[in-house]
């Protein structure tokens, strides 16, 4: 669908896909080999020749990630892929990378409410001139003001089941952060989800944020956040406030794969991530 789509006007999109590797496939087939693999049917299915950005879903434990930069620069030597980038990675993991082949990228958590990497991994990225593309920049929607303690997420494998700020309790504790953001989107006649992404767009040069929406409405409003003009005394005001606040809850920035996670409700069951 996406290919189809971004087909008539490809050389203007920037089209970014992941890839997993487990252990298996990496013994049968090494681990270019299982890149090779993946690419190709990301890119059958995206019907392109190349992809801009390739992201390493999580670094596996079980796989060097020396190897895998070293295959991501053979990728890039032969056109395949543009660039290659890492996701919900440290700082040390990350520089390990980059020191075999340069990194575009690193999708890592960021948002108000989970700013740990303005201190480890952005620092290094805009000294190497590595883009930061936070996943989660409104919350899991915690940031636009419509979830509350009694709020229900019903499909077991809802992520916002096990983000810990959503837990009932963190929930409640951390609407200080809702009624600041309020008093200030409200003087911007703006909305707060608004608010909180054009906060890291105006914070850093090199910040692609994705919030993620199945609602048009949603990803319309999204997409006007870009408008929204932060002076520098706003940025001031703001970023001393939320320096005030304490935070309920911290999910953390570095996820690998074969980590067992919980989730928030005792009515479901625990699962490995």
């Amino acid at each position: 669908m996406v290919g189809e789509a971004v087909h008539p006007f490809r050389d203007q999109v920037v089209l970014a896909t992941k890839v997993r590797i487990e252990p298996e496939e990496v013994a049968e087939y090494g681990v270019e080999g299982a890149l090779r693999h993946h690419l190709a049917l990301s890119m059958e299915n995206l019907q392109t020749d190349y992809v801009d950005l390739y992201y390493l879903h999580r670094v596996n434990e079980d796989v060097a990630l020396s190897d895998v930069s070293l295959a991501m620069g053979k990728l890039i030597d032969q056109g395949l892929i543009r660039g290659w980038e890492l996701s919900q990675v440290s700082l040390d993991l990350l520089k390990e990378a980059d020191q075999v082949t340069p990194v575009s990228a690193v999708q890592n958590l960021y948002n108000m409410l989970e700013r740990d990497c303005e201190q480890t991994i952005q620092p290094y990225c805009l000294e190497n001139g590595i883009g930061l593309v936070p996943f989660s920049p409104i919350a899991s929607g915690f940031l636009s003001g419509q979830l509350h303690s009694t709020s229900q997420f019903e499909k077991v494998d809802d992520v916002r089941n096990w983000v810990p700020q959503l837990s009932q309790e963190n929930m409640d504790k951390n609407q200080p952060v809702i009624h600041l953001l309020n008093q200030f989107a409200e003087a911007k006649g703006v909305t707060t989800a608004q608010l909180s992404l054009a906060w890291m767009l105006a914070k850093y040069p090199n910040v692609v944020p994705i919030p993620g929406s199945k609602n048009r409405a949603r990803i319309l409003e999204n997409l006007a956040a870009a408008q929204v003009d932060l002076a520098p005394v706003e940025m001031q005001r703001l970023d001393t406030a939320l320096n005030e606040l304490t935070i309920h809850g911290h999910r953390g920035t570095v996820e690998v794969e074969n980590r067992q996670v919980g989730y928030n409700r005792a009515t479901h069951t625990k699962w490995t991530n």
